[in-house]
């Protein structure tokens, strides 16, 4: 069942050993998720929201994944197995991490390299869900597996732990690789700039700076809240006094995935689940649409 169309995809080959069962793995997945085209805008939001929430900016004054601490690092990888789980809606299995489709199913991350998946005894010979993301690249990498000895490298951790070999790796079902998921914003941004949209005063102005200074550039509901820097941070966004009102008369509108989709989609615009961006018409009929949506005066 050919579910992805583009280069990304790497399925195993139809007389592989492990086929059936991943490929119904991958169907189950995609049905969880609403198909492709839903998989692939979540995915550009997941790793983002992860690990801005794990780096907190408004409560630790932090700004990169290199920050963390160690134990928050691999803290990282039980955060990606629990909004995985909340986005699949899906429950925790009895000995693996998730029961998706009647199959228990593990997950394991990694945050470097082309391998790096810790792989426990009793998740061996299991069908495993791999995550893999590359912070400085903004790219990341979703595999299926079943966790066959035969994949596994001959040296194991203290904790009995193995990792995929070099050649099991011929034996992972790519759903994406190298995919582009929404990169930290702080990455984007020069100190100077990160300065100023940081040195207002009140939330509502951090974000009107901040939505000016990076059109078109998606900005996850987790940063809003930690610029905002208030329990009310949406309201910082909104028309009736939050940034909307700032940027509208300088003909600059502020989307959100979940209430402008069409007209995001309208303009060619690329974003990911819950997530602002904030753009100006390029031309008078994008100009049109703009204000019939009342986005901009």
């Amino acid at each position: 069942m050919n579910l992805f169309g583009d280069d990304s995809r790497r399925p195993l080959d139809a007389s592989h050993a492990d086929y059936a069962d991943l490929a119904r793995l991958e169907t189950d997945l995609l049905l969880a998720v609403g198909g492709k085209e839903r998989f692939e805008e979540k995915l550009r939001s997941f790793f983002r929201s992860a690990i801005d929430e794990v780096i907190d900016t408004a409560r630790t004054g932090r700004y990169f994944l290199s920050d963390l601490e160690k134990t928050e690092k691999t803290y990282l990888g039980t955060k990606f197995e629990i909004l995985l789980r909340d986005w699949l809606q899906v429950p925790r299995g009895v000995l693996l991490d998730l029961l998706i489709g009647g199959q228990e199913v593990d997950v394991k991350s990694t945050t470097g390299g082309r391998s790096g998946w810790m792989i426990p005894p009793e998740a061996i010979n299991q069908v495993c869900i791999l995550l893999r993301i590359n912070e400085e690249a903004s790219t990341c990498a979703v595999g299926l597996v079943r966790t066959r000895p035969d994949y596994l490298t001959a040296g194991q951790n203290r904790d009995a732990k193995k990792s995929i070999s070099a050649a099991g790796r011929a034996h992972i079902w790519w759903l994406v690789q190298d995919f582009a998921y929404t990169p930290n914003f702080w990455n984007l941004v020069d100190e100077n700039l990160r300065r100023a949209i940081t040195s207002h005063r009140g939330g509502t102005q951090r974000l009107a700076a901040l939505f000016e200074n990076r059109l078109e550039t998606p900005v996850s509901r987790v940063l809003i809240a930690s610029i905002a820097a208030q329990d009310d941070f949406m309201k910082r966004v909104r028309r009736n006094g939050g940034a909307r009102d700032i940027l509208a008369p300088k003909g600059i509108a502020i989307l959100y995935s979940e209430t402008d989709r069409a007209l995001m989609e309208q303009l060619g615009l690329r974003f990911g689940y819950r997530e602002f961006l904030s753009y100006k018409a390029k031309n008078a009929q994008e100009a049109s649409l703009l204000k019939a949506a009342g986005h901009i005066d």
